[in-house]
């Protein structure tokens, strides 16, 4: 796992949050405080061509796409990566007739791309090459990918397991499955997932859960489908999480098989006591609002964002 101590840490000072005003509109506020911002994104864009370059120039790259949050819409400023896929030509991981562990592969292009960024902090986590440019402040993950098969007209990639195996994915059919359940919340979904996102790192220490996994679970869930405000979003994404407790979710489309939350005990130990917090506050910020008192319930909310609400 690489130590992303050089990624800065950012704090909600510049949003504009009234005690007295409806806790939805507070809400509203934050979703447009934290949105990707346009110099960002073209730093980011910009940083990716270079990759790109490099790595066609040294590898056969069969494809390179943006995969990820920015790609689904639940991207938030300051902490969410720009992610690609680097889908290589079969040879490129072959010894032989055989497939050489995904690790080999990873290190590989983590050494090619050293090489052309000297300055640059680059290194590995267990499924992307992590390239942290302009001190972190721009940083981009590089997922290495093969070719595997077509499954009922969807592209099937194999992707880093994180214990040097391969496990299946399909970026492009997992964005339109999550597209489809945030149409029929009126785009309520992704917004409460950047919401969600924004809590992760508004706690210390961050909240461990995976974002991948918050996305497929909700949209499982038909989380925010039907008419509802933000703070009954936010509060139904709340306790559908902290119901599960981390328990990890079988693909619903049968692609990447369990989907897991976090990585190790300790960290879903710690999810689960910052789930069952969170839930409680809001319960009570989402009780309070129906009872017309918004100036109790954004006190709850502030203390589900950790002050930064």
């Amino acid at each position: 796992m690489v130590p992303r101590s050089w990624l800065p840490r950012w704090r909600a000072t510049e949003v504009e949050v009234d005690r007295n005003r409806a806790p939805n509109a507070n809400l509203l506020g934050l979703l447009k405080y934290i949105q990707p911002q346009p110099s960002e994104l073209s730093r980011a864009t910009g940083h990716a061509q270079t990759v790109r370059n490099r790595l066609t120039g040294n590898f056969d790259i069969r494809k390179f796409t943006r995969i990820g949050s920015h790609q689904r819409g639940t991207a938030i400023r300051h902490y969410s990566d720009l992610d690609f896929i680097a889908v290589l030509a079969r040879k490129e991981a072959r010894w032989g007739r055989s497939t050489v562990a995904s690790t080999t592969v990873l290190n590989r292009v983590r050494d090619d791309l050293i090489d052309r960024y000297t300055t640059t902090d680059i290194g590995r986590d267990k499924q992307a090459i992590v390239i942290g440019f302009s001190g972190g402040q721009s940083s981009m993950d590089v997922v290495p990918a093969l070719f595997d098969s077509f499954s009922a007209g969807r592209p099937i990639y194999v992707i880093p397991d994180g214990v040097g195996g391969w496990r299946e994915t399909s970026p492009e059919s997992h964005d339109r499955y999550f597209a489809s359940a945030d149409e029929r919340s009126v785009s309520k979904l992704r917004r409460t997932i950047q919401l969600l996102k924004w809590w992760k790192h508004s706690r210390t220490p961050t909240v461990p859960i995976s974002s991948f996994y918050m996305e497929v679970v909700l949209a499982s869930q038909g989380t925010c489908a039907g008419v509802m405000s933000y703070s009954q979003c936010l509060y139904q994404a709340f306790r559908t999480l902290s119901v599960r407790a981390g328990q990890g979710i079988r693909d619903p489309l049968g692609i990447s098989g369990v989907i897991a939350a976090a990585d190790t005990n300790a960290k879903l130990d710690s999810l689960r006591r910052a789930l069952s917090y969170a839930e409680e506050h809001a319960a009570k910020a989402f009780d309070q609002e129906r009872l017309g008192s918004g100036n109790r319930a954004n006190d709850q909310w502030n203390m589900v964002f950790n002050g930064s609400f």
